[in-house]
């Protein structure tokens, strides 16, 4: 199987992007409240993949809907972000 990079270039500006996986659905471009809140999220080190929580990992953690949602979310799963 072909290992998806995290990293390649945007084919319109040329400028670096992050591969956020499937789960991810991108903001309306004018939202930037929203865009603030997903720079947020990957600066630390979360790349909206599922959080899968307790004992047989079935239930998933909804990833927030506001930048102080975002806060509070980054400090109690801290333990699933990525570097």
């Amino acid at each position: 199987m072909e290992e998806v990079p995290k990293e390649s270039l945007c084919p319109d500006c040329g400028k670096p992007t992050i591969n956020l996986g499937r789960h991810f659905k991108p903001p309306k471009k004018n939202d930037k409240k929203q865009w603030e809140k997903v720079k947020f999220l990957i600066e630390n080190g979360f790349r909206f993949q599922k959080i899968r929580t307790g004992p047989d990992h079935h239930e998933t953690i909804p990833y927030p809907e506001t930048l102080e949602e975002a806060k509070e979310f980054v400090v109690k799963y801290k333990k699933y972000a990525k570097s």
